[in-house]
């Protein structure tokens, strides 16, 4: 009778610690939603980090395309004029086009009129005038500093 006893209270401890325990096909069932979850995950990080790496690209393509914009514009010009180190004053013809800093951007305008977006995500930027030619200093929202000189086809009025 005591081994009955014994018995009957041994299979109801294991009964109830059964109870409390995960069952195979639980644990697997949550092992392949994990495994789901860390797959959607890891490509998510991918993008993320590329985002950075392809606004670098952009903003390097976007400074060579205003290079050639405003290596083109000084080749034509008949003066030029830097106002302190943010604004540049350039003479073709009977217009005055004027490159300067908006919010994060440098733009440009004809006769103080119009609004064209030539660079965007600037941080830092100057314009220096040298004999017969114009530097533009970048340095652009990630830190990275980008420079050029352009020179007019005809020797400038105001050379120094």
């Amino acid at each position: 009778m005591l081994w009955g006893k014994l018995a009957a209270l041994k299979l109801r401890s294991a009964a109830s610690s059964n109870e409390k325990a995960f069952t195979l096909i639980e644990v697997l069932l949550a092992l392949t939603i994990f495994m789901i979850v860390i797959s959607f995950v890891t490509p998510i990080f991918h993008v993320i980090l590329e985002q950075k790496e392809s606004k670098i690209r952009l903003q390097t393509m976007e400074w060579e395309v205003f290079c050639n914009q405003f290596k083109k514009e000084i080749r034509f010009s008949t003066k030029a004029e830097v106002i302190g180190t943010g604004q540049l004053l350039l003479t073709k013809g009977s217009d005055t086009v004027s490159y300067e800093r908006y919010e994060t951007n440098i733009r440009r305008r004809v006769n103080f009129t119009g609004h064209e977006i030539v660079l965007q995500h600037v941080s830092t930027y100057s314009f220096t005038l040298l004999k017969n030619a114009v530097k533009v200093t970048v340095t652009d929202s990630w830190g990275k500093e980008h420079s050029v000189i352009a020179y007019p086809l005809v020797e400038w009025e105001n050379p120094l």
